[in-house]
């Protein structure tokens, strides 16, 4: 109960707070708008299921069979070395496989084994249920917009692609 009064009661103190012109800043409301989406999607998100960023990288790589791990990371803007850390994990999971390229001996290419497609199809319909979920205060036309707008401010193309 004390846990409770405590949530309502900082939930009045935030509802007081004004940032003025902050407010109307892209990048502080994209930022606020994305960690209020996690915070919904992780509350509703069962335990033990597979990280979001594995399986974001998972389905990444079954989109795109024997793309570049550097590619990879730079289209998701993910650190190399972290990325690095995510395909050994997913790779240890026996998710997905490591290649060195034919073309470019330097590179390492990615492939998803069929265990990982069987994690995809495990897990796929309950991450997009959920991340919907998650922005249920959107109807269907502003989500699409959200997306879409999100997809214009990456520089990914409408349709296709990224």
């Amino acid at each position: 109960m004390a846990e409770l009064r405590k949530l309502v009661e900082d939930e009045k103190a935030l509802s007081g707070i004004s940032l003025g012109e902050l407010k109307n800043t892209a990048g502080l409301m994209l930022r606020i708008a994305q960690l209020t989406s996690f915070d919904n999607f992780f509350a509703i998100y069962p335990d033990g299921e597979i990280r979001i960023s594995e399986f974001t990288v998972l389905m990444a790589v079954a989109e795109n069979p024997g793309i570049r791990q550097g590619v990879l990371a730079d289209v998701l803007k993910v650190k190399w070395s972290n990325m690095t850390k995510l395909v050994r994990t997913l790779e240890e999971q026996g998710l997905i496989a490591r290649d060195v390229s034919r073309n470019d001996r330097r590179a390492v290419v990615l492939t998803v084994t069929e265990e990982g497609k069987r994690q995809i199809d495990e897990s796929g319909d309950t991450i997009y249920r959920l991340d919907r979920q998650a922005l249920s205060m959107l109807s269907d036309d502003e989500h699409a917009q959200l997306i879409a707008l999100a997809r214009k401010i990456a520089g990914w193309p409408d349709k296709g692609g990224a």
